[in-house]
């Protein structure tokens, strides 16, 4: 079981604080839910029912900061991942980030950089769609990044996009 003040990636939330576990009444069944508090936002909370499988396969441990660098660079995540129907690339894409699979976003954001880059060489416009999934996917490495590496948000950014380069 997670620990209290334990950092955490929580799917598209990206890094939580545990802030410890609450028992509450939940339709005339007491439940306990393990309580998260998201870095970026520390006025929110997340509750998360422990008994629920799908909601805890959510939760992935912060890598250490060897493990995080070593994998940034790795030859594996320049693997090309661009799927090129639209609606299946959203979905592709949507499930990558929901995962929380560290090697299969960096994969999606070394993949966006590389056809942003082929769009502006070719005088085109880079799909707003693609944009939103490239920020998302970046704003949750980075506030790992951030983390580990004792990283301003700012500076985690940068680092990842000069590591991906």
């Amino acid at each position: 079981m997670l620990q209290t003040g334990e950092w955490v990636l929580y799917g598209i939330h990206g890094v939580c604080r545990v802030v410890g576990t609450e028992k509450q009444l939940v339709n005339r069944k007491r439940t306990e839910y393990l309580v998260l508090e998201p870095l970026s936002h520390n006025e929110s909370r997340f509750y998360l029912p422990t008994g629920n499988p799908t909601a805890m396969v959510k939760l992935k441990a912060i890598l250490p900061a060897e493990e995080l660098k070593a994998l940034l660079a790795s030859e594996e995540i320049r693997e090309n991942v661009w799927v090129q129907e639209e609606n299946q690339r959203k979905q592709v894409y949507r499930d990558l980030i929901n995962s929380g699979d560290r090697t299969a976003l960096l994969k999606m954001v070394t993949t966006l950089y590389r056809y942003r880059d082929a769009q502006a060489a070719a005088g085109r416009k880079f799909h707003q769609c693609d944009d939103n999934f490239l920020r998302d996917a970046e704003k949750l490495l980075s506030s790992e990044i951030a983390l580990v590496l004792e990283m301003t948000p700012e500076e985690a950014r940068n680092y990842l996009r000069e590591q991906l380069k």
